[in-house]
């Protein structure tokens, strides 16, 4: 079966979120094996001023610290024995202010797999529009279900769904939103980012505006224009930059916006990387504490990280490779797994059926399998 056929589709908005959360695990896994060994000898002033910014005890951190430095060195001296795949569903959601009433659905759904014996990352992006029948709905909706279901959990429905559709383990479930971006920048403070061409957007969406009371367009669009060249932008710029799609000139295409995407990120990356104020770190800290703790612990975050950091000692390239991977489409591809089905069999909605569930779970398999 060929599971590796790239399929053209809208799939734009998943870039953004498989980026951010490729930066964000890249960050946790080495910062805080990184940060423990940093405490370990700085003064106890730089202590001080990390915990007061995280606002945590500093007796428990500096415990937990010791705790997952002892962690490290013991998981590196057995790291044959660990676990060396790790899969993960990432769920991205792009609810914005002034838009409560609307249900949080999840533009992203994607499967992420860390391989430490091959040293792949594997993605597999699932179509928001993929409709199930036993469930009639959509699997982007499957998070705002899991609300009802799973009050206190909700991630645990589609992960339920998922890994039953997939038959394969997912050991975690990751939620972001592009507002974590927006808090992440916010900590940092301003990025610097080469603007390579410069444009105008006239009609880009005010935020916090209520879409459903508010019809004038000149309250709901204001212009945005960026020069070209090096410039310093806050939260709210950067987001601007990144999300613009009405340009009207080849800014507003996709592939353009996904470029400025990147340069976001990589910007947004090389600030926190680089960043050696406490205060900062401690927030960083406090972010992860509030938005992540839930969904990845810091003893699987060093598990991972000690994975990590065997693999790229043991192997000469010292790096990881990327693969994408999206699911046949039928007929373009005579194996695929899905289907469009025409819109007078679908109540006029566009959407993507599996076609044999066996099938659909054996190429998805083919791809995660251990």
């Amino acid at each position: 079966m060929n599971s590796n056929l790239v399929v053209t589709l809208e799939y734009k908005k998943p870039n953004i979120f498989f980026k951010i959360i490729l930066w964000i695990l890249a960050i946790l896994i080495f910062a805080f094996i990184s940060f423990s060994i940093y405490l370990e000898i700085k003064s106890n002033q730089l202590i001080n001023a990390f915990v007061k910014s995280a606002n945590v005890n500093k007796e428990e951190f500096i415990k937990t610290s010791s705790n997952l430095f002892n962690q490290f060195q013991t998981d590196f001296k057995n790291a044959d024995q660990l676990p060396h795949r790790y899969n993960f569903l990432i769920l991205g959601t792009d609810k914005l202010s002034g838009r409560d009433g609307d249900p949080e659905l999840t533009d992203t759904m994607m499967l992420l797999q860390l391989n430490f014996d091959d040293g792949k990352i594997k993605t597999l992006s699932l179509p928001r529009d993929l409709y199930l029948e036993d469930y009639q709905t959509k699997i982007n909706a499957l998070y705002f279900y899991g609300k009802n279901k799973y009050p206190e959990n909700p991630e645990k429905f589609p992960k339920e769904i998922l890994e039953k559709l997939a038959n394969i383990q997912i050991d975690n479930v990751i939620v972001i939103g592009i507002e974590d971006l927006e808090k992440l920048i916010n900590i940092v403070g301003e990025i610097e980012i080469n603007v390579p061409t410069a444009f105008t957007d006239p009609l880009f969406p005010v935020p916090g505006i209520d879409v459903s009371k508010v019809t004038d367009p000149k309250i709901l669009y204001e212009e945005v224009s960026f020069a070209k060249g090096p410039q310093k932008m806050n939260s709210d710029m950067a987001l601007k930059y990144m999300r613009s799609r009405h340009s009207g000139d080849d800014q507003g295409t996709d592939d353009a916006r996904a470029q400025r995407q990147q340069l976001v990120l990589q910007s947004l990356a090389n600030k926190i990387i680089s960043t050696r104020n406490p205060q900062v770190l401690g927030q960083l800290y406090r972010f992860y504490l509030d938005r992540f703790a839930k969904s990845i612990t810091l003893e699987e975050i060093t598990r991972i990280g000690t994975s990590a950091v065997d693999y790229l000692t043991k192997n000469e390239q010292n790096k990881f490779a990327f693969e994408k991977h999206q699911l046949g489409i039928y007929p373009d591809d005579q194996n695929g797994v899905i289907f469009n089905p025409p819109l007078w069999q679908s109540n006029q909605q566009w959407i993507y059926k599996i076609k044999d569930a066996n099938k659909f779970s054996e190429s998805i398999k083919t791809i995660y399998a251990k």
